[in-house]
């Protein structure tokens, strides 16, 4: 009987074990899959991005319409090839767990105003109104991973616009709940397109599947999309996409999110611009019920007093019986237009301001409407801040009336003075990033590698540092990962300053622990941008005062070169042309015997020296204008990366004929520069 008992026992033994291992066969199976998927995505990734980039150069060129139109289809496919790619990569990166949300700092008006800037054009080209309701009293400054959350509204908002063919795609922010340290929110999205019944909402977020075979054969698409969103939200917040929904009646996808609110905690608008407005009478002259609601309900949270009408004409009668201070108007109404009605009131005594809303092509009716008197433009959609700032301009409150440049100028003087790391081991690149943050006002210490930095860091506290990614020692990514260990977003923030510009770049250098990333060469409206949004004020010079800006900046406007831009490399050096002039010969003189330097590098097999010295050239020649060079430094970097060295052969001798006419040129440029008045 003993021996009957342990029979089973040592059965089922065996049985669990054989079990275990189906498990960790099926498990390696799945991350073998993961993997395969991801390295193919890659590999396709790169010659899409070729077809895509040599396409859209050869639309440039002169071709006649039936021409244009073939490379048009090339380019229309690719993006799509590319996205599918995309969506595939990020689905393989889910399967295989390697997919990470990030707790960053970020501004939720921000993503809702980079959805805008992308949606604007669809929505308007499908005749549909898009909204975006974002309460002005919600706090929009919190902690999370913006680039994930921007990713899922953007395929909340593509398949809104995607599946509906009138009327409207709205999207809401609403408060849930909030306390000291954080924010309870539902960010949904609402449309009036061809909804769904039960069945389809039951297999909407499967991977691969769509509503059903008939919305792939219309509509299009991998069925991808919301899978992907589903488990990125999921990892946000243990909790999914929210859906409702019914045949024919339109869709609302929701999701709810807890998020920490960015401390010390900013007011969005100033307290004493909500305070001018108390009282202020607006007659708001909308068509589309929603959109005026939404401003309605806006304008009354902050104490005005509002009127709203559907019709122009039924605004009349109205300004006819009563004052009122401001008007806002959209452009496109039944019966009498906007323009019209701007027209028609700013004739009369006495009349309001006005503020005309269009949609963001209408660059011909805005100059129309600023030629008859119209004082205020939005752009649709606008999110309440927008409002708000218009009103504020248009009805000369302060400091709302003052220019956005004098403006940014009051921010950036509070920073003047304030000390700056920048790291960056390239010694053209260090002058010009150095002269830009100068002439900003700030005092700049530069580190030529993350090892340099993380000394200085050490040794002396700063308000933002400026972190290179491709360096000699250690790279970027190891010194901004090395500074998290010690400091906080709040104590030291880092920006990323590289010439990858790729989003996966972006994504490393934010998993890094950077909080944004500007691309090379250096746009200096970004970087103003960055620095006001980033850098601390409490990082003041003590030794002497920084310098600050210049009072007034030349208005010149340089000679054209076909393959060089001498105006925005000249900007950067703020108009300093023996220093453009010495850094293009430096610059000449340390590549001339680049074949030389190659060979040797490949002769020890230092394939990542090789890629950094051309990544190094192709950051420079950007920040000096030399676009030619620049091209040329991206098909030898990209070469390298693949090991074809044969392409790097015939590439690389074009390198110093280049490089001495940029020296010429350079001269030449100094030459006409003497010769102005």
């Amino acid at each position: 009987m003993a021996s009957d008992k342990k029979s089973p026992n040592t059965q089922q033994l065996r049985e669990l074990a054989d079990m275990e291992q189906a498990i960790a066969a099926a498990k390696a199976a799945n991350q073998a899959k993961g993997e395969f998927l991801a390295n193919m995505s890659h590999e396709i990734r790169t010659p899409i991005n070729a077809v895509l980039g040599m396409t859209q150069l050869c639309l440039k060129t002169e071709l006649d319409n039936k021409q244009r139109g073939y490379l048009k289809s090339i380019e229309s496919s690719s993006k799509i090839l590319l996205g599918i790619i995309n969506d595939l990569l990020d689905f393989s990166k889910l399967e295989a767990d390697k997919l990470t949300i990030e707790k960053i700092p970020f501004d939720l008006e921000e993503v809702l105003r980079n959805l805008a800037d992308l949606f604007a054009y669809r929505a308007h080209d499908k005749n549909l109104e898009f909204i975006i309701q974002l309460p002005p009293n919600l706090p929009t400054r919190l902690i999370g991973d913006p680039l994930r959350l921007n990713q899922v509204l953007v395929n909340l908002v593509s398949n809104a616009i995607k599946f509906t063919e009138h009327g409207e795609v709205v999207v809401a922010v609403t408060k849930l709940d909030e306390t000291d340290s954080h924010l309870y929110l539902r960010l949904s999205v609402t449309d009036t397109g061809i909804g769904m019944d039960e069945e389809q909402r039951h297999r909407l977020f499967q991977a691969f599947t769509q509503a059903d075979t008939s919305t792939t054969r219309k509509y299009g698409g991998t069925g991808l999309g919301l899978a992907i969103s589903q488990r990125i939200v999921k990892l946000m917040n243990e909790h999914g996409i929210g859906v409702v929904s019914s045949k024919g009646q339109g869709t609302t996808f929701f999701i709810e999110l807890q998020l920490p609110l960015q401390q010390p905690r900013l007011q969005r608008i100033p307290q004493d611009i909500l305070s001018a407005l108390v009282g202020k009478r607006a007659l708001v002259v909308e068509d589309n019920l929603t959109t005026r609601e939404m401003l309605n309900d806006m304008l009354r949270s902050i104490q005005l007093q509002v009127s709203s009408f559907r019709t122009a004409e039924d605004a009349l009668q109205a300004l006819a019986d009563e004052p009122f201070d401001v008007c806002i108007i959209d452009w496109q109404l039944p019966g009498m237009t906007g323009l019209d009605f701007c027209s028609k009131i700013l004739a009369t005594a006495d009349a309001p301001a006005c503020i005309l809303a269009t949609s963001y092509h209408a660059s011909e009716l805005i100059e129309r409407a600023r030629q008859l008197g119209v004082q205020g433009h939005l752009l649709k959609p606008y999110t309440s801040n927008t409002v708000i700032r218009a009103l504020a301009s248009v009805l000369a409150l302060q400091p709302a009336s003052q220019t956005p440049t004098q403006n940014q100028d009051q921010r950036l003087d509070s920073l003047n003075g304030t000390r700056v790391l920048l790291v960056e081991d390239n010694d053209i690149n260090q002058h010009i990033a150095k002269e830009m943050l100068e002439h900003l006002g700030l005092s700049v210490a530069v580190a030529a590698n993350g090892e340099e930095a993380l000394a200085a860091v050490v040794r002396s506290d700063y308000g933002l540092v400026l972190m290179d990614i491709q360096m000699p020692i250690m790279d970027g990514y190891s010194a901004a990962r090395a500074i998290r260990a010690q400091y906080s977003y709040e104590q030291l923030p880092i920006v990323a300053m590289t010439a990858n510009n790729a989003s996966e770049d972006i994504e490393q250098s934010l998993a890094a622990g950077m909080q944004d990333h500007i691309g090379k060469p250096i746009d200096e409206l970004k970087l103003r941008q960055v620095v006001e949004k980033w850098c601390r004020h409490d990082c003041k010079e003590t030794s002497h005062e920084a310098s600050g800006k210049t009072s007034g900046r030349p208005k010149v406007r340089y000679p054209t070169h076909h393959d060089i831009d001498f105006q925005s490399s000249m900007e950067r050096l703020n108009h300093n042309v023996e220093l453009y002039v010495e850094l293009v010969e430096r610059l000449t003189a340390t590549y001339n015997e680049a074949p030389l330097k190659v060979v040797d590098f490949m002769s020890k097999g230092q394939h990542d020296q090789a890629c950094r010295y051309f990544h190094t050239l192709k950051g420079s020649a950007a920040n000096l204008g030399l676009h030619g060079v620049e091209r040329l430094a991206t098909q030898l970097e990209q070469a390298m990366k693949n090991a074809e060295h044969d392409q790097v052969a015939d590439h690389i001798t074009r390198l110093a004929p280049m490089l001495q006419q940029a020296a010429l040129a350079a001269s030449d440029l100094k030459l006409w520069v003497e010769r102005q008045p």
